[in-house]
């Protein structure tokens, strides 16, 4: 059994690879044909790439009624990619902040990310709706 499991492993990541190649030179070509840069070609592949196992994993828990799942997935992959880019970058080169980025726009994103959090986070006040109400 685990030679099986060994070999469909090995030929799943040999079509995905391959698939990849394909999918990759394909989409290329077609928006090479509309003059489109190259730049815009490779980020929007990069783009696609990056998100599409997030949206095989929101339909597949979307399909078996577990839509928490898919919130979750949404905002957990959108910060590790925005941190792991954001560190990256600033292992490979420092990031200079501006005095108006930490005086005004870091306080808005705490106001966002607060509201944000108290927004989905229904439990919070769900429990003392219900008992408000009976």
């Amino acid at each position: 059994m685990l030679i099986i499991n060994l070999m469909v492993l090995l030929i799943s990541l040999f079509l995905i690879i391959k698939f990849s190649d394909v999918f990759v030179d394909a989409a290329t070509s077609i928006a090479e044909s509309f003059k489109v840069p190259k730049i815009v070609i490779a980020l929007t592949i990069a783009a696609f790439c990056t998100c599409a196992p997030e949206l095989a994993i929101s339909f597949n828990s979307i399909a078996s009624g577990n839509s928490d799942m898919t919130l979750a997935n949404v905002i957990g992959s959108s910060i590790i990619n925005i941190l792991l880019i954001i560190g990256v970058s600033a292992i490979v080169k420092p990031i200079k902040l501006k005095e108006r980025t930490v005086r005004k726009e870091l306080p808005l994103l705490l106001i966002i990310t607060t509201a944000f959090f108290f927004l989905i986070n229904d439990s919070l006040f769900s429990s003392g709706v219900k008992n408000n109400l009976s």
